[in-house]
């Protein structure tokens, strides 16, 4: 009966993977990881941008492994094999979340419910999106696993670290979060001090860490792979990109994620004594995420994971005794809930029924692809023209490659770093009108332009068919576009 139950962690991933696996593909990004992986497949790996002429900084797919994960669920169950792929890596790390909470708590109840939830509302932006992010997520979860195992004892969890991060190295960039974490794990270890044996063990953890971090090499990034997360990350056309923002606290999710944090900050004034062993990397994660808010999911999760472990040592409550008796009598029913119930397999089970149905009724991408999101009219008729150059909007490049095929090239898309930053510097020409951006037109000298007609940037296809050169070729009812191609001399 216990494992038929479903506990806390099944049922919040039900609530939360059923309408994700049941949702339209919508995000733009999910089509060139798509188109990656399909040159991947038919050619194997290749410095050379196989979609540009403008990434001349070198094609680096270290998230090849997404790609290759979300075109064969496509291949098998149809359009609906990436929301599935989604939805089954977010159940993952609900599961994986509780496990770690629960792994910390002497007695797990309301406060380890209350902050999974807290965890899971943070990392709630990311869940309509069919990104590589929910791979880093679930790998996050279960270095935090590893990194708690080897606190209460475990001799072989640092060195299961470093099969992880090749792993990791090869499905997402946030990789160097788990050589990070068990490095600062066996840091606040050490100040929390110890005998001979514990610093002992503290060292071989640090040696697990280099070893770890020197394993990511083993993917098709090699050694480069080192800087690449730091290098990316200070790029000036990465400090445009919305995630990389710092923590923007109009978001709903933001303010939970901050709720959150000062919830912790309470709880480390008051518990004595504290773990430097998760405080050190809780810290360190938690500035990250207010300078970047994509860090925020991580952090979030090591934030719960240090309120369950301190909560219990703050003194005594001095809150009236009616609200601390019916703060007793739900702490208690929460905690027999989560005793009683072994259930974790449902939101699987419902996801493979939902498998099922979709490998035996595949729908097409067409079919299942968010309605008028994408400019499907002007792919469909540029794909009729000869191949050639597509000065195009930022946000189209990746979609255009899977809909029209390589062979048309693309100016800019949002992989974003195989493009210098004297390409975005013309992009923003481009898009905002500035001086030069009829130079930056001659030194590319495009074929095709698709582009938007509405937000900034949108008279570009007036200004040029105004001066002349270009004619229109398409401007379909109901998407937001317009398909110009070069006037034959």
């Amino acid at each position: 009966m216990r494992r038929l139950l479903p506990g806390p962690a099944a049922v919040l991933a039900l609530l939360v993977t059923v309408p994700i696996a049941l949702s339209p593909l919508k995000n733009y990004d999910l089509f060139f990881h798509l188109a990656g992986a399909r040159w991947i497949l038919a050619h194997g790996f290749s410095r050379l941008d196989p979609f540009s002429v403008t990434g001349t900084a070198g094609w680096v797919p270290h998230e090849w492994g997404f790609g290759i994960l979300a075109e064969l669920s496509l291949r098998i169950f149809g359009a609906a094999g990436p929301e599935l792929l989604v939805a089954t890596l977010v159940a993952t790390f609900v599961v994986l979340a509780w496990s770690a909470i629960r792994s910390v708590a002497s007695s797990p109840g309301l406060v380890e419910l209350g902050v999974l939830a807290l965890a899971l509302v943070a990392q709630a932006f990311t869940w309509y999106q069919e990104r590589p992010y929910h791979l880093g997520h679930v790998l996050f979860a279960l270095a935090v696993l590893l990194t708690q195992a080897w606190r209460r004892g475990s001799e072989r969890a640092p060195w299961l670290l470093i099969p992880l991060c090749v792993l990791w190295a090869n499905l997402h960039g946030s990789w160097l979060l788990g050589p990070a974490l068990l490095g600062s794990t066996a840091v606040g270890a050490l100040i929390d001090g110890g005998d001979t044996t514990h610093r002992r063990r503290c060292a071989l953890a640090l040696g697990a860490t280099g070893l770890a971090y020197l394993a990511s090499a083993l993917s098709p990034s090699g050694p480069s792979i080192y800087l690449y997360p730091i290098l990316h990350s200070a790029l000036a056309s990465t400090q445009t990109l919305e995630e990389w923002q710092p923590l923007d606290l109009t978001l709903r999710w933001a303010r939970y994620h901050l709720a959150l944090a000062f919830l912790a900050t309470f709880v480390c004034g008051g518990a004595r004594p504290r773990a430097w062993a998760i405080l050190l990397p809780t810290l360190g994660l938690t500035v990250a995420s207010l300078g970047a808010q994509r860090h925020a999911p991580f952090a979030a999760l090591l934030l719960a994971v240090f309120i369950a472990e301190h909560h219990h040592r703050l003194a005594p409550s001095a809150l009236p005794e009616a609200f601390r008796a019916a703060w007793r009598t739900l702490d208690g029913w929460s905690t027999a809930w989560i005793q009683r119930a072994g259930g974790t397999a449902w939101p699987f089970l419902v996801l493979a029924v939902l498998a099922l149905s979709a490998a035996l009724h595949p729908a097409t991408v067409r079919e299942r692809i968010y309605p008028g999101r994408f400019p499907l009219a002007c792919f469909d008729t540029l794909k009729t023209l000869p191949p050639g150059k597509v000065l195009n909007r930022f946000i189209m490049g990746g979609a255009l490659s899977y809909f029209a095929g390589p062979e048309y090239k693309v100016f800019i898309d949002s992989r974003n770093d195989p493009f210098p930053q004297s390409i975005h510097d013309d992009y923003d020409k481009f898009v905002y009108g500035l001086p030069g951006w009829r130079d930056a037109l001659a030194r590319y000298s495009p074929d095709y332009v698709l582009w938007n007609r509405t937000g900034p940037g949108s008279v570009l296809p007036d200004a040029l068919q105004h001066e002349g050169g270009w004619t229109q070729v398409l401007e379909p009812e109901g998407e937001d576009c317009i398909l110009l191609k070069r006037a034959t001399p």
